[in-house]
Formats: structure tokens, C-alpha cells, sequence
């Protein structure tokens, strides 16, 4: 009887062993840190003022209206607390603004609490067209106060047709998630835009990239009627801001 070989029982060594486990593993790792990059927003860190000034020597001519509004805007950088449910019809600086006051507009942690006035991120905005020359009334009706009403007030837009002066919101309504809203001020060396907005984790008014806060374009319907001369209101230059 021929004899049966037994066939030897392969064993891996250790270092063939870590190799066959690792390798996999790191392989999956890096294609996930690949596609993460891929996919990442453009951070939500506020610019300096030398940043925004190079970003606004670049950007593209609008029209006096939508200029206006920016110029109007970046007068407040880095000078106004955020302050939920702050709004102001002020012509320039608002005398309110820095004074403690007691927050009583509900749904935020800060209800309730005494803080430095200043603007919500809605407020901003209104204010920026109180500064061409808009009435109370006319930005209520125009623009809006708060994000729902300002949303009212625009129409939607894709995100390669962001113009300055256009507006960006964080989430679409309707919504029980709260919102937030900026203005676009121009774009980064790769063609990234850029926005303007009074923002509460920053407790200020700041210019940053959308990160993962704004995902809606808007074309606010504001420019249209005082171009057409439906809004009697004269593309003024702001005021200087304290």
C-alpha cells in the first residue's frame, strides 16, 4: 500500500499575519480620508480684515444697489454682538448697540439672559438695506425681518450663479431647525464665495466660507424693485459705523 503524505498545515507568520490584517485596514483608512477631502466644505473660520479687503479689491462690479449693501455690511465687521431677536432701523451706528439688555425673544439658550445689544443674523441683513436709504417700512416689506420672511423674499438660485450681494441660508423651509443667513461679499483664489453674516458662534459679525452652515442660494427680490424704481429709495452711500 503506497503511503498516504499528509499535506503540512500552512502557518502564517506574524509578520505575514499583521501584514494581511494591516494593510487592508490602512488601505480603507486612506481612501476614506480621500473622499473626506474630497467632500469637505470650505472652512468655516472667519477671514482678517487684510483677507477681506484683497477679496474685495477682486471681486466682481455689481450694481450700486447690491454694492451698497456690502459696503454697508462690512462696516459692522468685527464691531456688533450677536443678540437674538436684535434688530435695528438705525441710519449708521445704533447708539442700543453694546448696551446690556435682556433677551426676550424666545427659542434660545439666551432668553431670558442680559446681554450687550446688538443684531440677530436676519437683523443684520435688514439692517445693510436700511442703509440705502429703505424706509422701516419699505425694508419690512422688501426684505423682511427674520430668516422666513427674508427667505419669502427671494428666489432660489444655484450655486454657480452666486453674485455679490445674493444671500445663502443654512436650512430650506419650512423647517423646525432654526436658520441662518449671510450675504455674499465676492470669492477665494478658487473661486469659493465668501459671506457676511452676524454669526453666534462667532458673537460677531464675520466674513467665512459656507462650511457646513450655509447650503441654500437666494437672489433676494429687493434689487429688482429698487432698479426698477418700484422701491423710491436712493442707492445711498452707508454711513460710517463707530
Amino acid at each position: 500500500m503506497a503511503e498516504i503524505k499528509r499535506k503540512k498545515k500552512r502557518i502564517l507568520r506574524p509578520a505575514r499575519l499583521l501584514a494581511a490584517v494591516f494593510v487592508p485596514l490602512a488601505l480603507a483608512i486612506g481612501l476614506f480620508c480621500l473622499f473626506a477631502n474630497i467632500n469637505r466644505q470650505p472652512p468655516y473660520e472667519p477671514l482678517s480684515e487684510d483677507a477681506i479687503s484683497a477679496l474685495r479689491a477682486s471681486a466682481p462690479v455689481e450694481t450700486p444697489q447690491r454694492e451698497a449693501a456690502v459696503e454697508a455690511g462690512l462696516t459692522l465687521l468685527g464691531k456688533v454682538h450677536y443678540f437674538w431677536g436684535g434688530k435695528s432701523d438705525a441710519l449708521g451706528w445704533d447708539e442700543a448697540w453694546g448696551q446690556p439688555k435682556e433677551v426676550t425673544s424666545t427659542g434660545s439658550q439666551s432668553t431670558g439672559e442680559t446681554k450687550p445689544y446688538g443684531l440677530d443674523c436676519s437683523g443684520f441683513v435688514a439692517w445693510c438695506y436700511v442703509q440705502l436709504g429703505l424706509s422701516p417700512t419699505e425694508v419690512e416689506e422688501a426684505v423682511g425681518h427674520g430668516t422666513w420672511n427674508q427667505w419669502d423674499r427671494s428666489t432660489p438660485i444655484k450655486w454657480k450663479e452666486l453674485r455679490v450681494g445674493d444671500w445663502v441660508f443654512q436650512n430650506k423651509y419650512p423647517t423646525d431647525k432654526g436658520n441662518h443667513i449671510g450675504i455674499c461679499i465676492g470669492f477665494n483664489e478658487k473661486g469659493k464665495p465668501l459671506f457676511l453674516h452676524c454669526a453666534s458662534g462667532f458673537d460677531n459679525v464675520v466674513v467665512t466660507g459656507a462650511g457646513d452652515i450655509f447650503r441654500y442660494a437666494r437672489r433676494p427680490m429687493v434689487y429688482d424693485a429698487l432698479e426698477a424704481g418700484e422701491i423710491p429709495a436712493p442707492a445711498a452711500s452707508p454711513s460710517p459705523a463707530a
